[in-house]
């Protein structure tokens, strides 16, 4: 396959020395040089792409050009380190001294000519390679793919109906009241994940147990994790548990099970004594709790559970040809001329539902033609012949091979996270324009590059090889997952690229040269063994460092930060801090290349002094997430950050005063989360002094007392924000809303308020999504009137206790489609008017008042009869 690490970073240096062209005017010829043999070495990657594994010479080229190319990446970072930190400190210029780095440059740019002769001889004799001009058939049909794109989710995989009523007929059968274990076993790619959360999503599961939890366990585990995220699922997560040895944790969640009907499933189990060790958790009330196991491996079944294990069959041909239909034409007809070829290919795939998923993604991206069709049946027949396993990675890398190449950094990146990682899409989207592989799109502003990369990842998701987990409610992607198979290749891939490398060990990097990525996911004592080793890596070509640990502390991130000064992005998501985290180290600031600054921690407080003014000096840093109550607020100096985009913290932080001279204005800012509410920040509210933000979560911090009419008062300041979409409420006393009335928000979320008038919020036109969670109400009676909220798109109340009744007239909330309902439990009646709704499609209520439980089961029914569009869930 192609090299498309070096692609992207050919491309991007070639870019680079494009728009920074200021940067080098010390070594404009080496410059110029280096430019021009990149793009050639670039344009011969392409031409010669599926040409590799049948000409030795062409891929012992391929491998010169990585080499180059990395080459020429660490000596321009080098030398735009050393101007940029002369910039920072506004040095003399004669100070500046560029000589050994342009003897560097002038070496680098040797070596890319010779390597330039070479490949013009290549194509001077391109018929004995096989070299040809790229088709762009490809391109189009991912034009069309946009056009008809559909939500296709890993749940509708076909086949599994049969599975699904065995094995919940089997959950909940009431005959059998001892707690039990039921297992299903089959190879990777079978789908035992996918009908497993078919099971757990099950109205008739939620409603049987009184509680339900989902812990995926993988290779690696810590017995302290699950209980914490079986826990979580309960509800039962408090600062106490968070500091609770693994004995303490283990007592505390057998006792929140006890005398109550549980169902956990435990996905990906390996290792066969696994239900030994964690067994004591889970008491027998003799109510006819359920565990459900999924595993690879028989061995874990026949020491868990007594009864047989359920092992997943493979598809049938009809149900393999009804998958590859819905993935290949996103939900319409298949035309005729193609039927023969497509189930000759589903056929072939032997019911593997991820093989097939695979091969559909491909195709829904290639053209609906006879011959295009053809040419590709025939090419992935004479690899469909081998072994279930050698099979599956084959289409493996078939289908990453059919992928844009501007996709393919994407996708591998997709490996840098753990085995089974829920991936917020935030997060994903944020660290690949840090890293630089959202494509420059006509010079397009940087605030849309995080649009194109959302339309990167529903390009992969619709290729079957990132699977969405939950979705936000205005259906743009919330979480995702890497199937493992697939996050296996990556790793490989990526590791023969240099790409990056996945560190579990310090043997992980044994023979490896110079990765440009380390993803650490072992023992944090591992990652500190070979930070301190000179022979492991050199630090200096290491561009991003991800840790994913089960605790770190401050030694890890001072270590980081000291040894890797060319990064562009340092993430921490961890799960405890295993001594206090005081201060981040102040040498933060020399890493003048940071883009993405991240610490999340899981289960525990963080507290941090303070963060250093020096990071404010980074030029090119974008995105701060410190998920911490930080005493000293944030630095005055934070005001000079121009280029910041996102900032996040864990809890309610002061903004500082600006200077009083010159203009100040964080002009970039599009998200600022979790900031105090108090007299300053509506100052510079109203000030303007953040013109572009789209995003603003407003809170306070535990120790500062907030009245209503501060908070009005800033709220009426946001009207100056003639871009802010999106507002988060948290732990304020509201009261009317009404000030907001003329603004262009389209979401508000209120979460743990006091005295919310939730009527007031009906006025606003441009809203279209609203939820209220575990808030005051100023009124027990909720009234809507025609007319209001005239744009609501999504509602949902949860946990809102004190509300009895609710009137809709005619002609408000015209456009609701999605309605949810949850620990309302004094609620006695839905509205009539809620059924006459045109648009309304979804309506989910769950932990409600018995009596009108009862009135909804029958008016189910009612809808069920009627053939009513709207889907009706009472759990």
């Amino acid at each position: 396959m192609t090299d498309a690490v070096v692609s992207f970073v050919l491309e991007n240096l070639k870019n680079l020395l494009i728009h920074e062209v200021n940067l080098f005017r010390g070594v404009k010829n080496e410059v110029n040089l280096l430019r021009s043999d990149l793009g050639f070495m670039n344009a011969f990657l392409k031409d010669s792409e599926g040409k590799e594994a049948n000409h030795h010479l062409v891929k012992e080229l391929i491998d010169q050009i990585r080499e180059a190319a990395f080459d020429a990446e660490d000596v321009i970072n080098r030398y735009m380190a050393q101007v940029v930190r002369q910039r920072v400190r506004n040095l003399p210029k004669k100070l500046f001294h560029c000589l050994d780095h342009a003897a560097e440059l002038h070496r680098v740019a040797e070596k890319t000519t010779s390597l330039r002769k070479r490949i013009e001889n290549i194509y001077a004799n391109k018929t004995t390679y096989g070299i040809e001009a790229r088709s762009h058939g490809d391109e189009n049909a991912e034009q069309l793919l946009e056009e008809r794109r559909r939500d296709v989710e890993e749940e509708d995989v076909m086949g599994f109906v049969d599975d699904t009523k065995k094995l919940v007929d089997q959950l909940l059968d009431r005959g059998r009241l001892k707690r039990e274990v039921i297992t299903t076993i089959g190879m990777g790619g079978l789908g035992k994940t996918t009908l497993a959360r078919k099971i757990y999503n099950n109205p008739l599961i939620k409603d049987f147990f009184d509680h339900c939890a989902w812990v995926n366990v993988s290779q690696k585990y810590k017995t302290s994790v699950l209980r914490l995220d079986i826990l979580k699922c309960l509800g039962k997560l408090s600062d106490k548990t968070y500091n609770m040895s693994d004995e303490e944790l283990k007592t505390t969640l057998r006792e929140n099970l006890t005398e109550k009907r549980y169902f956990v499933v435990m996905d990906d189990v390996w290792e066969p004594e696994f239900w030994n060790k964690v067994r004591a958790c889970f008491p027998d009330n003799s109510n006819g709790s359920r565990i459900l196991i999924t595993s690879r491996e028989k061995e874990v079944a026949s020491n868990a559970s007594s009864i047989p294990p359920y092992f997943l069959p493979f598809l049938s041909e009809e149900a393999s040809w009804q998958l590859l239909c819905k993935k290949a034409f996103l939900g319409e007809k298949c035309p005729s001329n193609l039927e023969s070829l497509g189930r000759t290919l589903a056929k072939n795939c032997k019911g593997l539902p991820l093989s097939i998923v695979v091969l559909g993604g491909i195709l829904a991206n290639k053209e609906k033609t006879h011959r295009a069709w053809s040419d590709f049946v025939g090419n992935v027949n004479s690899f469909l012949i081998n072994n279930d396993e050698k099979r599956c990675a084959d289409i493996l890398a078939l289908s990453y091979n059919h992928l844009p190449h501007k996709l393919r950094v994407c996708f591998l990146y997709g490996g840098i996270f753990p085995e089974d990682h829920l991936i917020s899409a935030r997060t994903l989207t944020q660290l690949w324009v840090a890293e630089g592989f959202i494509a420059d799109q006509n010079d397009s502003r940087k605030m849309d590059e995080i649009k194109i990369a959302e339309q990167y990842l529903e390009g992969l998701i619709d290729r079957s090889l990132i699977q969405v987990a939950s979705r936000r409610s205005d259906g743009g992607v919330k979480t995702c997952r890497i199937h493992d198979l697939l996050r296996d290749f990556c790793i490989k891939t990526s590791s023969q690229q240099k790409f990056y490398e996945v560190l579990v060990n310090e043997l992980s990097l044994s023979n490896r040269n110079n990765p440009r990525r380390l993803s650490i996911q072992g023992k944090i004592d591992s990652y500190e063994r070979i930070s301190s080793s000179s022979t492991s890596c050199n630090s200096l070509s290491v561009g991003s460092l991800f840790f994913f640990t089960s605790y770190f502390d401050h030694n890890a991130l001072e270590r980081a930060v000291k040894n890797f000064r060319l990064i562009r992005s340092l993430s921490f998501e961890v799960s405890n801090i295993h001594h206090s985290l005081h201060r981040i180290p102040e040498e933060i600031g020399q890493l003048v290349f940071l883009r993405y600054f991240k610490i999340s921690v899981t289960y525990a407080y963080v507290w941090l002094k303070a963060i250093p003014a020096s990071i404010c000096k980074l030029p090119y840093l974008e995105t701060i997430h410190v998920q911490a109550w930080i005493e000293e607020g944030l630095p005055k100096e934070i005001w000079i950050m121009k280029q910041l985009r996102h900032l996040y913290v864990g809890h309610g932080i002061g903004l500082p005063q600006p200077p009083s001279k010159g203009a100040h204005t964080l002009s970039n800012l599009q998200v600022l989360c979790r900031v105090e509410v108090d007299k300053k920040t509506a100052i510079l509210f109203r000030k303007s002094l953040f013109p572009n933000l789209r995003k603003l979560h407003l809170s306070r911090s535990h120790t500062c007392l907030i009245d209503q009419s501060m908070v009005s008062e800033i709220l009426a300041s946001l009207e100056s924000s003639q871009y802010l979409q999106i507002l988060k409420l948290e732990r304020l006393t509201i009261g009317s809303l009404s000030s907001l009335s003329s603004s262009k928000l389209t979401k508000i979320t209120v979460l743990n308020c006091n005295s919310v008038d939730l009527i007031s919020l009906g006025k606003l036109a441009n809203l279209q999504i609203l939820k209220i969670k575990r808030c005051d109400i100023s009124s027990r009676q909720l009234h809507f009137m025609a007319g209001e909220f005239p744009q609501l798109e999504v509602f949902k109340m949860i946990g809102l206790r004190d509300i009895e009744s609710w009137e809709l007239e005619t002609h408000a909330m015209p456009n609701l489609q999605h309605l949810v309902i949850k620990r309302c439990t004094s609620l006695t009646n839905l509205p009539d008017e809620l059924w006459s709704l045109a648009n309304l499609r979804m309506v989910q209520v769950s932990v409600i008042e018995a009596d009108l439980k009862e009135k909804l089961m029958i008016k189910q029914s009612e809808l069920k009869e009627d053939g009513y569009s709207c889907k009706l869930i009472v759990n």
